[in-house]
C-alpha cells in the first residue's frame, strides 16, 4: 500500500474526533440532530485549522443512513462512499483554479437535478475568495435560493475579501486556531500510534511552531521522522529538519542587542547562516524569542500561558533582567519591519544585516518613543558598569589590592596638576564657540555612545550671573540619567579644557529649569545678547 502523510491518515472522521473546534462543532451536531440544517455556510479560519475537515464531516453527517447522535456512522453505503471520494452527492470544487463564470454556470444548471441517492447534494467550494466578480454575481441567486436537497459550504483563509452579499446568504463559522496543548496532545497520540518515541521537548516546539495549525504540524512531525527513520524523535532532530537555531543561539544575540555589541551580533547571525540556517527564518525566530520574552515579562513571569517548558522559562527569566518592556517593543518593531522588507529583498542577507546594526543604535531613530526608551537603557546601563567600575577601583584602593603609585618605594606619588589652575571665566564669544564646536567637541570623549546621546539630547546654555558655569541642558524625561554622573561629568570636563583651555563649572540640568530663569540663554542665542555681536562658529 502506498504511504500516506499524517495529516491525511489521521484526518478526522466523525466531529467527536475535531479537536480545538467545540464551538462549532457543537453548533453543527445540533443542526443536525433537530434536522435544521443550513442551505449555505461559510468556514472560515487560517491555514490548518479544519474547515475542508469539517465540511466532509458534515457532508456525510446529512447523507448518513445511521446518524449516531450528529455523528456519520462511517458504515453505511453514503459514508463510505464520501469517505472513498466517489460519491456523486459531494462535489468539491477548487475556486482557486475554477473562478469564472463559466464554471459556475455548469454547477447552476447540473444543480437543477437531484441526488441519486442520499437526501441532499453538497458543494464544498475551497479558497472562496478566489472567485472572480463575474462568478460572484453569476452564483448569487442560486445561493440565495438553492433546491432544498442542496447545500453550499464555502471555505476560505480571506472572509474580509468575499462581497457583503455573499456573506449576508452564509451562516458564518470562524475557525480558531488550535491551542499549543490541543496539538501537542493530538501529535502524542499519532506518535504512539506510529510506534515512535519522542522527546516531550520535542513535540512541544513542533505544537508551537505550527502556530496554531493542526495540518502543519502533523506535516513537521511527518517530516523529522522521515529524516530520522527508526529514531527518537529528539529536539535536535527538530531543529535540524526545519532549519532553526536553539534558542540558545537567540539569546546570546539579545544579550548583544542589550550591549549594543553590533560587531558581535553580525558575527553570531553570520555563523547562523554559515550553519546553513535561512536568513528569513533566523529573523522570524529571533522575532518570536524577543516577544515570548515580553509576554514574559508583562505576564509576570507566568510560564503556563505561553506553554513553555522550566528550562525555557528559566532562560526567559534571565534574559529578561536589565530589559524593560518598552526596549523589547521597540526590537519587535524593527524586526518585523526587517521581516517585511526581507519579503521583497533583491540581497535579503544585506537588509537583515541592516535591521541587526539599527537594533544596536536606537539613536538613529530620534522621534520614536521606544527607540528613546531603548536609548536610555543604552545609558543607564553603561552608567551602572562605570559606577560598579568606579567602587571596584576605590574598594580597591581602600584594601590595598590596587597599588598606589610610588608607595613600594616610599616616595609620594606626584599630584597632577589640578584643573582649577585652568581658568574658569568663558566670556560670551567663548560660548559661542563651544556651541558652534558641541558636536566635534563631545567626538573626543572615549565613550561614543554616552557622546551620541549628550549630542543628541542636550545643549549648553549661558548664564550671564554666573559666568564660570557652563549649563548643559536636557529634556526633563533625560536630565535624571546625567545629573548625578560624576563620571562623564569630569570626562567632559577633560574635553572642554583640551579644546578650550578652559576648566568652568559644568552643571546637567533640566531645560524646564533654565528656561524659567530671566538671566539663562542658550549658547546659539549668545550673539543677541545686548551690546555683543560675534559669530558663531560652524562644525566642520
Amino acid at each position: 500500500m502506498n504511504y500516506q502523510a499524517l495529516y491525511r491518515k489521521y484526518r478526522p472522521q466523525t466531529f467527536e474526533d475535531v479537536k480545538g473546534q467545540d464551538v462549532i462543532v457543537r453548533t453543527l451536531r445540533n443542526q443536525i440532530r433537530t434536522g435544521r440544517i443550513g442551505h449555505a455556510y461559510l468556514f472560515c479560519g487560517s491555514r490548518g485549522t479544519g474547515k475542508t475537515t469539517v465540511a466532509k464531516i458534515l457532508a456525510k453527517a446529512i447523507n448518513c443512513e445511521n446518524p449516531q447522535d450528529g455523528d456519520p456512522c462511517l458504515s453505511c453505503k453514503s459514508c463510505r462512499s464520501i469517505g472513498e471520494g466517489t460519491s456523486m452527492n459531494v462535489i468539491e470544487v477548487d475556486a482557486a483554479s475554477r473562478n469564472g463564470v463559466a464554471d459556475f454556470r455548469q454547477i447552476i444548471d447540473e444543480i437543477a437535478y437531484p441526488p441519486t441517492s442520499g437526501r441532499y447534494k453538497v458543494y464544498i467550494i475551497d479558497e472562496v475568495h478566489m472567485l472572480s466578480p463575474a462568478a460572484y454575481n453569476a452564483f448569487l441567486k442560486t445561493l440565495e435560493e438553492p433546491p432544498e436537497y442542496a447545500v453550499f459550504i464555502l471555505a476560505t483563509t480571506d472572509p474580509q475579501a468575499l462581497p457583503d452579499t455573499i456573506l449576508s446568504r452564509c451562516q458564518r463559522f470562524d475557525f480558531h486556531r488550535i491551542p499549543t496543548e490541543t496539538i501537542e496532545k493530538r501529535l502524542c497520540e499519532v506518535l504512539e500510534k506510529e510506534g515512535i518515541e519522542a522527546e516531550e521537548k520535542a513535540v512541544r516546539y513542533i505544537a508551537r511552531k505550527s502556530e496554531g495549525g493542526m495540518r502543519d504540524a502533523l506535516s513537521i512531525t511527518d517530516q523529522c521522522t522521515s529524516f530520522y527513520v527508526g529514531e527518537k524523535l529528539t529536539y535536535e532532530h527538530v531543529l535540524e529538519v526545519t532549519g532553526t537555531a536553539p534558542r540558545t543561539q537567540y539569546g546570546i544575540m539579545l544579550h548583544q542587542v542589550l550591549d549594543f555589541d553590533a560587531s558581535g551580533l553580525l558575527k553570531t547571525f553570520d555563523s547562523l547562516l554559515m550553519d546553513g540556517r535561512d536568513v528569513r527564518q533566523i529573523i522570524s525566530d529571533f522575532t518570536w524569542y524577543i516577544r515570548d520574552l515580553l509576554l514574559f515579562k508583562a505576564s509576570g513571569g507566568s510560564a503556563e500561558s505561553l506553554s513553555l517548558t522550566d528550562e525555557d522559562a528559566e532562560e526567559l527569566m534571565k534574559a529578561g533582567q536589565g530589559v524593560t518592556e518598552d526596549h523589547l517593543m521597540y526590537l519587535i518593531s524593527v524586526l518585523s519591519g526587517v521581516s517585511g522588507d526581507l519579503r521583497m529583498a533583491s540581497n535579503p542577507r544585506i537588509t537583515a544585516e541592516v535591521g541587526l546594526i539599527r537594533l544596536c543604535r536606537p539613536e538613529t531613530k530620534k522621534d520614536d518613543i521606544e527607540a528613546a526608551s531603548a536609548r536610555m537603557d543604552g545609558i543607564e546601563k553603561r552608567l551602572a558598569e562605570e559606577s560598579a567600575r568606579l567602587a571596584a577601583i576605590e574598594e580597591g584602593l581602600r584594601d590595598g589590592t590596587i597599588a598606589v603609585p610610588g608607595a613600594a618605594t616610599g616616595e609620594r606619588p606626584q599630584k597632577q596638576a589640578k584643573k582649577k589652575d585652568a581658568p574658569k571665566l568663558i566670556v560670551p564669544e567663548l560660548f559661542s564657540r563651544i556651541q558652534g564646536q558641541w558636536r566635534n567637541t563631545l567626538e573626543a570623549m572615549e565613550d561614543k555612545g554616552t557622546a551620541s546621546v549628550i549630542a543628541n539630547l542636550s545643549e549648553p546654555w549661558y548664564n550671564s550671573s554666573d559666568k564660570e558655569t557652563l549649563y548643559i541642558a536636557f529634556d526633563d524625561d533625560w536630565v535624571k540619567a546625567f545629573r548625578d554622573n560624576k563620571a562623564v561629568m569630569d570626562e567632559l570636563s577633560d574635553v572642554i579644557e583640551a579644546k578650550y583651555k578652559v576648566h568652568p563649572n559644568l552643571r546637567f540640568v533640566a531645560k524646564s529649569e533654565m528656561e524659567q530663569r530671566d538671566d539663562s540663554v542658550r549658547v546659539k542665542d549668545a550673539d543677541r545678547i545686548d551690546g555683543i555681536d560675534f559669530p558663531i562658529e560652524e562644525e566642520k
